[in-house]
């Protein structure tokens, strides 16, 4: 039986995953959970410090930035979990790395709403109406924020309009942020659109605010999932396995489900792009692909 404390890195609050982490405690008393929530590259940032440091690591690491989860399990830093599962294919690397949920990036805009998720549609937006969103959109800062860094990468990578998206974000001026918390500040401070944002703060944000929407599109969304292993070196990996085995239970997924959070076997409510782990993720972790994203973003933004 699991036991003892466990150190749960997560990139999701801790106030969202309540159902999820009351379930896991009521089916295993005997163990102490320490939630560490954190932007996601902050908590990678901490975990390569606790490696270098020679001693153990947190337990489990549970991200929505998938590439900086990828790159340490294919660089030999996941331990096998053990832990049965019915996902769907695509969302298990080995038995080392699981996708937990799937979730859509969407983009929020003030209405009046229009066609804004692929680049074409974004770029298309901002050149019809430059008066609008100059200064007034809002995107994940890619040099902190993993998935949006990700999400853009993507887009380069399969995106034909990818550089006409980027001309028009430099004659809009965007503000980059740090987090999905600071996107929805962006649009409660008066931003006009948001790029990339999680599909559960998406809704929330237009639960409560009115004049918001999710911008429609002619294609299916860029959908991310929250990925978890557990590190070879973990103080308590019996007890990470554990936690592991609720998230993909029917019970787990169902908690994930009540606080929002798009669990991965359930039935999508839109036709979605998932971004599967299981294999051929290499190729986002390109160094030369990465630098190349990184320069024209820069770019982009005027930094």
């Amino acid at each position: 039986m699991a036991r003892g404390r466990m150190v749960l890195f997560s990139a999701a609050e801790e106030r969202y995953c309540a159902p999820l982490l009351h379930g896991f405690a009521a089916a295993h008393p005997e163990v102490e959970l320490d939630f560490v929530f954190g932007i996601s590259t902050a908590l990678h940032q901490r975990y390569l410090a606790e490696h270098a440091a020679g001693g153990a690591t947190a337990d489990l690491i549970w991200s929505s930035a998938m590439d900086l989860q990828m790159e340490l399990v294919l660089g030999g830093h996941a331990q096998p979990h053990g832990v049965a599962h019915a996902l769907p294919p695509g969302a298990a690397y080995r038995d080392l790395a699981l996708s937990t949920t799937s979730e859509p990036l969407a983009t929020l805009i003030r209405t009046p709403a229009a066609p804004a998720g692929t680049p074409a549609e974004i770029a298309a937006l901002l050149e019809a109406d430059p008066v609008r969103f100059r200064g007034r959109i809002a995107l994940p800062d890619i040099e902190a924020n993993g998935l949006g860094f990700l999400a853009m990468l993507r887009w380069s990578l399969e995106e034909p309009d990818f550089d006409r998206l980027l001309a028009a974000l430099a004659a809009a001026a965007p503000r980059p942020a740090g987090s999905a918390v600071a996107l929805l500040r962006a649009m409660e401070e008066g931003a006009e659109m948001a790029l990339h944002v999680l599909g559960a703060y998406a809704a929330r944000a237009t639960a409560a605010d009115a004049a918001l929407r999710i911008a429609p599109s002619a294609v299916p969304a860029m959908a991310v999932a929250r990925v978890a292993f557990i590190p070879r070196r973990a103080a308590n990996p019996e007890a990470a396995a554990a936690f592991l085995a609720y998230l993909v239970s029917p019970a787990g997924q169902a908690a994930l489900g009540e606080a929002g959070l798009f669990p991965i076997t359930a039935l999508a409510p839109q036709p979605l792009s998932p971004i599967p782990i299981a294999s051929g993720f290499e190729r986002l972790l390109d160094e030369q692909a990465r630098a190349a994203l990184l320069t024209r973003w820069r770019r982009a933004i005027g930094r």
